[in-house]
């Protein structure tokens, strides 16, 4: 989602002219990283074809989706406590997958999502009669849906290419990361700054 990744590119933009370098992300070490490559692989297979439109997918998908993103908490958390630059940044990053983690658990599955917000980007319902069972991880919301508000609720502005519905644990992902880039460019470079400074006088 293009939107969500603004935030992260304009973070890394800015920390990389504020210390004349983006080479704080190259020296990032991330714990547990196969896993979370493993948890985003499994996910892109999983919901798109031709696997989710075949039938074990339809049965067993959702709960593979839930698997997948216990492991890509475990990483973050894994992170939030080992990593010294970006501790704050992975623990909030973890939260947010957290918080869409619940609301799929509380909803068999699925992540729920406005059929508002849906017609409101896209201008088409999610589940279009008549079409083929296929695999989603996002159901439409109805008055038997648990914990609503924090489903896909949140509609991205129409002018924005491959705009969506997200969620507040998305949001919150977003932000997370913008952060530890962030902090994950200035960190290095800061040192070098104050050589370069050093040097100067």
């Amino acid at each position: 989602m293009l939107g969500l990744l603004i935030p992260v590119v304009l973070t890394t933009v800015t920390g990389a002219l504020r210390v004349g370098s983006a080479a704080g992300l190259q020296r990032q070490r991330i714990q547990w990283w196969p896993l979370a490559l493993g948890s985003i692989a499994i996910q892109l297979v999983l919901f798109n074809p031709p696997v989710d439109r075949q039938a074990w997918a339809l049965v067993w998908g959702p709960w593979i989706w839930i698997v997948s993103l216990v492991a890509f908490v475990a990483v973050l958390v894994r992170n939030g406590v080992s990593n010294p630059t970006g501790r704050g940044a992975f623990r909030l990053a973890a939260l947010g997958v957290a918080l869409n983690l619940v609301v799929v658990l509380a909803n068999g599955g699925y992540m729920p999502q406005s059929p508002a917000a849906r017609l409101e980007v896209r201008g088409t319902p999610l589940v279009v009669a008549g079409a083929a069972p296929q695999l989603r991880n996002v159901a439409p919301s109805d008055s038997d849906t648990r914990l609503a508000w924090l489903g896909d609720v949140l509609a991205q502005p129409a002018w924005l290419p491959t705009a969506n519905v997200v969620s507040i644990g998305d949001v919150v992902l977003s932000v997370a990361m913008a952060w530890w880039a962030f902090r994950a460019i200035t960190s290095a470079g800061v040192p070098q700054v104050r050589r370069r400074m050093a040097d100067s006088q």
